[in-house]
């Protein structure tokens, strides 16, 4: 699935699209690839005992995450550990993942 990236940097807006593949779903974690602006993002996410968590093997990254949802926190989370277009790729991608796991669960 495609979807719309949108970096904001005080008046300045720059898009870009990213794309995600769910790879596989469980009870309480996901495992996708995403990809945007020319790199790749392998993907685990998912819920433990007091929250949300990230892991991104092919680039050393793991964290802790708000709702995925949560564009704005999970942004500024990712954007610590990696460039901040790399995290706005990856934060909006995580967004889409609860419902993509849904439409796979229902087919």
């Amino acid at each position: 699935m495609n979807y719309t990236c949108i970096l904001k940097s005080g008046s300045r807006r720059e898009t870009w699209t990213g794309e995600i593949i769910l790879l596989g779903v469980g009870s309480g974690w996901y495992e996708a690839e995403i990809n945007g602006r020319g790199t790749y993002f392998h993907i685990l996410a998912g819920r433990h005992k007091y929250g949300n968590y990230l892991c991104i093997p092919n680039h050393d990254v793991g964290c802790e995450l708000s709702d995925f949802s949560d564009i704005f926190w999970n942004e500024e989370r990712i954007g610590s550990l990696m460039r901040k277009v790399d995290a706005v790729t990856v934060a909006t991608g995580l967004a889409h993942l609860p419902a993509m796991a849904a439409g796979q669960l229902k087919g």
